[in-house]
């Protein structure tokens, strides 16, 4: 029997859990997730979805977060001719939609007990749906579902499900969620990493058909789930 898995993961978990507290929305907020503490060289354990819009990695470290937004507004400061900004926003649609303000961003201090009970509440919700043996968790923000054997008591195709799933999580806690479909883990995992991020509806699905048509094209092969660079290098 063909068995069907969902990959979920939390969309920048850490970053879209400081961006609730403070009753931002997680895509259009600029924050990162860093003991400002330290050093400027501390790793940012999080990035918003809105500040990566800007070309900000998921990783950096704080300087380099200091310094890439600096760039960015001496570039805005140079399109309006070198005049003094009229304000700040850390919400990426605002500052979008008017080029007199500058870009700024919020640093939250690391909270992991907190991103834990977000974590522990959003395993509740997995669990109205499929049993906890179904479930693997991956990691605080990523969970792996078997639901070959819920479709047909639900009645629905594994997209839906899904999509029941990851809508539920976004209207209970606000947090964004894409979702990876397939006939085995590896696959789910791989669908929901790289192309998830890029539909409507943050879901993706993947065969066995579709290996040659999507594995083949992919670079660097870094992007690929448990591949690194230095696996990378020696494949090349």
């Amino acid at each position: 029997m063909e068995r069907t898995y969902v990959a979920i993961d939390l969309k920048s978990f850490y970053a879209s859990v400081e961006c609730i507290e403070r009753g931002y929305d997680p895509l259009v907020t600029n924050l990162v997730v860093a003991d400002s503490s330290r050093t400027d060289k501390t790793i940012c354990l999080a990035v918003s979805p809105g500040l990566k819009s800007y070309g900000l990695p998921g990783r950096p470290r704080l300087f380099e977060v200091v310094q890439a937004v600096t760039i960015l507004n001496g570039e805005r400061r140079n399109r309006i001719h070198g005049r003094s900004f009229s304000g700040k926003s850390v919400i990426t649609t605002e500052i979008d939609h008017d080029p007199m303000l500058e870009l700024d961003y919020v640093v939250a201090t690391p909270r992991m007990s907190l991103y834990m009970k977000y974590s522990t509440e959003i395993y509740r919700i997995y669990m109205k749906y499929v049993a906890c043996e179904d479930i693997l968790v991956y990691s605080c923000d990523e969970v792996f579902i078997d639901v070959t054997a819920y479709l047909k008591t639900y009645r629905m195709s594994a997209h839906e499900l899904a999509m029941t799933m990851i809508r539920d999580v976004l209207t209970t806690t606000g947090i964004t969620a894409t979702c990876g479909i397939g006939t085995n883990m590896f696959l789910a995992k791989v669908a929901m990493d790289i192309e998830a991020k890029h539909t409507e509806d943050n879901i993706a699905k993947w065969a066995y058909d579709d290996i040659p048509n999507k594995f083949w094209t992919i670079t660097p092969l870094s992007k690929f789930w448990g591949i690194g660079k230095r696996m990378e290098s020696s494949a090349g």
